[in-house]
């Protein structure tokens, strides 16, 4: 648990790269409960989007609602993410973010 929230603090203090690198080492699989997983991997996801990497952020937010539905829908950072992405993200990103957009509730495709 401890690198998992390493990850949180990292993203806090705007070090993505450093979340990143922290991700590579944690196996976010053995923790036991689905909405610290969700919500881990959102962090995550959070760290690619410092970078602008936005399929990883796509692609993390979706794991993370498969996850976690409530945890990924009632997220703050979740939800303004995948909304910001299915309007004027990059086109490779846009069908999948409005997909998953239309899945957490925060618009209807």
């Amino acid at each position: 648990m401890v690198g998992a929230y390493a990850i949180t603090i990292h993203v806090d203090l705007m070090r993505g790269g450093d979340a990143i690198d922290v991700a590579g080492q944690v196996d976010l699989a053995q923790v036991p409960s689905a909405t610290r997983r969700s919500f881990h991997i959102i962090e995550l996801a959070r760290a690619h989007a410092l970078r602008s990497e936005d399929v990883a952020v796509v692609h993390l937010l979706a794991k993370a609602h498969k996850a976690s539905p409530d945890t990924a829908r009632y997220n703050p950072c979740t939800r303004s993410t995948v909304e910001q992405l299915a309007t004027s993200g990059p086109a490779l990103v846009r069908d999948d973010a409005r997909a998953l957009a239309e899945a957490i509730g925060v618009m209807t495709v």
